[in-house]
């Protein structure tokens, strides 16, 4: 299968100098692309990802497969 584009938010806690408190469902990372590549590539990064950022828990996905549209 061909995934044609793909975006992976990391998110977590972040701590807040200004107020000091930590703030949670924060946003740490995003990594995107519009470059075409096989299913089997993205499970790789995905793994890569979760590893570097010590994420394995609670992982959700979106998927939009549109059909051939033949005009």
């Amino acid at each position: 299968m061909y995934i044609d584009n793909y975006k992976v938010e990391i998110k977590g806690s972040k701590y807040h100098e200004k107020t000091d408190k930590r703030m949670k469902d924060q946003v740490l990372a995003t990594y995107q692309s519009d470059e075409g590549m096989n299913i089997k590539a993205l499970k790789n990064i995905l793994e890569e990802l979760a590893d570097s950022h010590d994420a394995h828990n609670n992982i959700s996905f979106n998927i939009v497969m549109k059909q051939y549209d033949h005009d």
